[in-house]
């Protein structure tokens, strides 16, 4: 019976000393208490999320050869490789490593190189800005060529037409910038 009272005395006196020494916890707010910690992230990202990418990979790499006569006959293969191939291999390979959630959100301009008639210039532009640029320049060379074929027309009128394309572009390409 000796040895009940002992233990209970040594309950009794862990539990004043817990009650005193821990009078200050609180409870955390439910915001920092559920935040999952960083490595758990990079945990999931190592082992789940980029497995996940390379086994997906071939699949929409295959997806893209297939759909090449389709996207090719529609100007968009570009766009088509840049989703299904480019943006899947960089989810993959260039994010650091636990940044999965976000990386929809990150920052994907780059610089392009802008052709004008006195010279050139640098912007950075989004994936998509940089096919509309593309697509925009491809649109006025093939206008200045068209004027350049047109051979009935007098030259210094095909002069005034090329000056107006190059006008036109400009504002086109500072339209395009603006958004």
């Amino acid at each position: 019976m000796a040895n009940f009272g002992f233990v209970r005395r040594f309950f009794l006196g862990l539990s004043f000393i817990w009650a005193y020494g821990c009078g200050d916890l609180h409870a955390e707010a439910p915001s920092d208490y559920f935040a999952p910690p960083e490595t758990m992230y990079s945990f999931a990202d190592f082992w789940v999320v980029r497995p996940l990418d390379l086994a997906v990979l071939p699949i929409t790499a295959t997806t893209w050869v297939v759909s090449l006569p389709v996207t090719a006959a529609s100007g968009t293969s570009d766009q088509a490789y840049d989703l299904m191939i480019r943006q899947l291999a960089q989810h993959m390979m260039k994010r650091p490593m636990g940044q999965f959630w976000d990386w929809e959100n990150r920052d994907q301009s780059r610089p392009v190189v802008i052709k004008f008639t006195d010279g050139y210039s640098m912007a950075e532009l989004t994936p998509e800005q940089e096919r509309k640029y593309r697509r925009a320049l491809q649109e006025h060379e093939d206008r200045i060529l068209a004027i350049e074929r047109a051979g009935e027309i007098p030259q210094a009128d095909r002069d005034a037409l090329s000056r107006g394309e190059e006008r036109r572009w400009e504002n086109v390409v500072r339209l395009l910038l603006s958004l």
